[in-house]
């Protein structure tokens, strides 16, 4: 597969790129390097992967067991917590987005 200035026009299209004329040959270099590169792979020789599939297998046995331990209650986890509030974990607000308040509890 050659990656020609067709080609190239409906990929610029697809990714919504605009590319300068000095672009352009660089672009179609690259892509052409990267396609010839791929294409090097059917080169290989890969009758020889059923040697490859049996070296990664796991025996059920190696594997630990998925056990729970040292559950963490509600009010030990607000305890370590830097900030709570009740029943909730206080966090700074992110980005400009401030937290809901009660109207409430704020001075008029």
């Amino acid at each position: 597969m050659i990656i020609d200035n067709d080609l190239l026009n409906k990929l610029a299209y697809l990714c919504r790129l605009e590319l300068l004329p000095h672009e352009r040959d660089t672009m179609l270099h690259d892509l052409n390097a990267m396609v010839d590169w791929v294409n090097q792979l059917d080169e290989l020789d890969v009758d020889d992967n059923i040697v490859l599939e049996e070296s990664f297998k796991l025996e059920a046995t190696s594997l630990r067991s998925d056990v729970v331990s040292n559950l963490l209650g509600h009010k030990e986890a607000l305890a370590l917590a830097p900030s709570n509030d009740s029943n909730y974990f206080r966090v700074p607000a992110v980005k400009g987005v401030t937290a809901y308040t009660d109207d409430s509890s704020e001075p008029s």
